[in-house]
């Protein structure tokens, strides 16, 4: 189980794969998050952070985020931060809008501490908390 984001544009045509915007993700995240493993087998890509859990998937034209539900409290706050920060260099290298569906909203309007509240949820449903 995660907590996803997803992109897309309004005129919901299929894009091609970006490989240049790929790449330039992937620096990007590199300098924002550190080491970070990457799995390439076009037309499909994912990056992913093993301390956050952070995966940013670019498959067939289409791109998405996801983040396991491991975190809680200030951890949950730290790691949704970064989430966002990801997700806006997605937005900006590949053109298109990012949405979080968790909180049924675009990603500009989307409020970290009400991602942090379904995190911490999560958690005590699972008993982690």
């Amino acid at each position: 189980m995660s907590y996803d984001l997803y992109f897309g544009s309004e005129d919901a045509e299929p894009r091609p794969p970006d490989p240049v915007a790929w790449n330039n993700v992937v620096t990007q995240a590199r300098a924002l998050l550190g080491d970070v493993t990457v799995f390439e087998d076009p037309p499909n890509w994912e990056l992913e952070h093993e301390g956050t859990g952070i995966s940013v998937d670019h498959w067939a034209g289409g791109w998405g985020i996801s983040v396991p539900y491991w975190w809680h409290g200030e951890a949950a706050g730290r790691v949704v931060d970064l989430m966002y920060q990801v997700a806006r260099i997605v937005e900006r290298e590949s053109g298109l809008d990012g949405n979080d569906p968790q909180l049924d909203c675009p990603l500009a309007d989307a409020d970290a501490a009400a991602a942090v509240r379904i995190f911490d949820a999560v958690a005590v449903r699972s008993g982690r908390i």
